[in-house]
C-alpha cells in the first residue's frame, strides 16, 4: 500500500524498529511535533488574512473531533490486534511445553537405547526451544535457532521412527503421536512469533496521526494558541501508544517478550541429566 510522500518516513521507521524503539518514538514524536507546528502555522496565517467567524470556528472543531475519534477507534484496533497476537504466542508456547512433556514421559517407555537418546535429545530440544521463545536481535541468530530445531527434530524422528518398526504397538503409535503435536507446534509457534500486525494499518495509523495533529494545529492557529503544554502531553501519550502496539508486535526484539516460563518449568521436570 503506497501512501505517497509518506513512503520515505516508514520505511526509516521500518529499519529503525529492529533493536532502537527508542530512536523510533523520539522520531515519531518530532514528526507530530513538526505536523502540530505546520498546522498551526497555516492556521495562523489563515487567521491573519480574514478573520474567522464563530461558526466556522465550530466547524473546524467538529471535523477535529471526528478526525480524533477515528484515530482513536484506529489506535484501539491495532492494540487489539498486537495484544491478541500476543495472547496467541503465550497460549502456544504452553502448549509446546505440555506436548514436550508428554513426549518426554512417553520416551521413558519406549523400549532399548532409543528411549533414553530421546530423552537427551528433548532435554537439548527443549533448552533450544527456550532460547527460541525468548528471542534475539540478531536475525541471523534466529534463524540458526529454527535450523538446529530442525536438525533435532530429523533426529528425533529417525529415533521414534526405529522404535515404532521395530515394535509396532499402541504405545509406539501414542509415542508418535505425541512427537508428531510436539514438531506440530514448534511450527506453530515458528508462524506465531513471525505474524505481525498488517503494515498498512501501521501506516494508515502514522499517517493519519500526522493529518490530526495537523488538523489539531490549524485548529489552535485559528484561534491564537498553541497550548503548548497540553500539546506535548497528548503527543507524548500518542507515540508512547504508537510505540507500545511496535513493541508487543515484534516479540523477539522488543522490551515486551513472552515469558518461556512453561518450558522452563517442563525442563525442571526433567530432573538432573544423567
Amino acid at each position: 500500500m503506497s501512501l505517497g510522500p509518506f513512503d520515505a518516513l516508514f520505511q526509516l521507521l521500518h529499519d529503525l524498529s529492529d533493536g532502537n524503539l527508542p530512536i523510533v518514538g523520539l522520531l515519531v514524536l518530532l514528526v507530530l511535533i513538526a505536523a502540530l507546528e505546520v498546522g498551526f502555522r497555516l492556521g495562523r496565517f489563515v487567521s491573519r488574512r480574514r478573520a474567522a467567524s464563530d461558526g466556522e470556528k465550530a466547524s473546524v472543531n467538529f471535523a477535529i473531533a471526528g478526525m480524533l475519534g477515528l484515530l482513536a477507534f484506529l489506535l484501539g484496533v491495532s492494540l487489539s490486534m498486537a495484544s491478541d497476537r500476543y495472547q496467541q504466542r503465550r497460549n502456544s508456547v504452553l502448549a509446546e511445553a505440555n506436548a514436550i512433556g508428554t513426549s518426554w514421559l512417553r520416551a521413558q517407555v519406549a523400549t532399548g537405547a532409543e528411549g533414553e537418546a530421546l530423552q537427551r535429545l528433548l532435554r537439548d530440544y527443549t533448552e533450544l526451544r527456550i532460547a527460541a521463545i525468548k528471542g534475539s536481535p540478531d536475525r541471523a541468530e534466529r534463524e540458526q535457532f529454527n535450523q538446529r530445531t530442525n536438525a533435532l527434530q530429523s533426529e528425533m524422528w529417525r529415533l521414534v521412527r526405529t522404535v515404532a518398526e521395530r515394535a509396532p504397538t499402541p504405545v509406539s503409535a501414542l509415542l508418535i503421536s505425541s512427537f508428531n503435536e510436539t514438531f506440530d507446534l514448534a511450527t506453530t509457534n515458528r508462524r506465531n512469533f513471525a505474524g505481525h500486525v498488517p503494515v498498512y494499518i501501521i501506516r494508515l495509523l502514522l499517517t493519519l496521526s500526522i493529518l490530526t495533529v495537523g488538523a489539531v494545529g490549524y485548529g489552535f492557529g485559528l484561534v491564537g494558541s498553541r497550548q503548548l503544554g497540553l500539546s506535548i502531553l497528548l503527543l507524548g501519550a500518542w507515540t508512547l501508544a504508537i510505540i507500545l502496539i511496535i513493541d508487543i508486535d515484534r516479540p523477539q526484539d522488543g522490551e515486551v517478550r513472552i515469558d518461556p516460563g512453561p518450558m522452563i518449568w517442563t525442563l525442571q521436570g526433567f530432573g538432573t541429566a544423567k
